[in-house]
């Protein structure tokens, strides 16, 4: 199998991201399609990379959703939930916090994820302007997958990024991330989620008003595990059975 990952910044901010595990026939298909995922941008990075080993994930995290009439109650229920996984509260606001303003220490959005110590709040990720990015990751029939979840009523234009963020926070709960907070950098796009083992994968909206360009991941993780994490995002290809 390949890893197939494409990045795409505009003025030197992250615009988009998606990551494939595909067999080698389907390179030239996915490649084509993920190069199309962006909307905007002024430059557009695409790796392709042989995968030696994949391990496999039996089942999806379980999803839920809830819909707020308020960013304020959304973010509110939010660190009810993280709470329930095993996140300080106090840790949990922060991470709020942390993605409301823009987790770029220079600003802005990051193209990677944020480590968090769920203890203490702590940033633990080496770059804190990269972050850890969770890659080498894909569903074992992401078709079929597709369909359940059309099935399920989600809308049409939501279906990939919907497949990619079930499919992330999956692995990374499976390399020992406790819990995880996300809303998409996306100006049109205001659904996030919360996501742990205890939890399940939890969608809520909205958790930003409409039309603002900052998001992003928070992963709460026990300091001590830190590296064996980051090598597990990073380097361990994954594949996921079923929804």
């Amino acid at each position: 199998m390949y890893s197939l990952r494409m990045r795409a910044e505009k003025g030197g901010e992250h615009v988009s991201g998606a990551e494939r595990l595909v067999k080698g026939e389907d390179i030239k298909k996915v490649l084509t399609a993920l190069a199309k995922r962006p909307k905007d941008y002024d430059k557009m990075v695409i790796t392709v990379e042989k995968v030696q080993s994949v391990e496999v994930i039996p089942k999806a995290l379980s999803v839920f959703s809830y819909d707020f009439e308020s960013v304020s109650l959304s973010h509110g229920f939010a660190v009810e939930k993280l709470k329930q996984a095993g996140i300080e509260e106090s840790v949990a606001l922060k991470a709020v916090e942390l993605l409301k303003k823009g987790s770029n220490p220079k600003g802005g959005n990051m193209r990677g994820a944020v480590l968090m110590d769920m203890e203490s709040g702590e940033r633990l990720e080496p770059d804190k302007e990269r972050g850890i990015r969770t890659v080498r990751v894909d569903w074992k029939n992401r078709e079929s997958v597709r369909r359940l979840l059309k099935e399920r009523g989600i809308r049409k234009q939501y279906l990939e990024r919907f497949l990619d963020a079930l499919v992330l926070a999956t692995k990374n709960v499976h390399c020992g991330v406790i819990a995880e907070l996300c809303w998409s950098d996306d100006p049109d796009y205001t659904t996030g989620y919360v996501a742990g083992r205890d939890i399940g994968y939890v969608r809520i909206k909205p958790m930003k008003e409409y039309g603002v360009p900052i998001g992003g991941r928070v992963y709460f993780i026990q300091k001590e595990r830190r590296d064996e994490i980051i090598e597990c995002l990073e380097k361990k290809a994954m594949i996921v059975e079923v929804l």
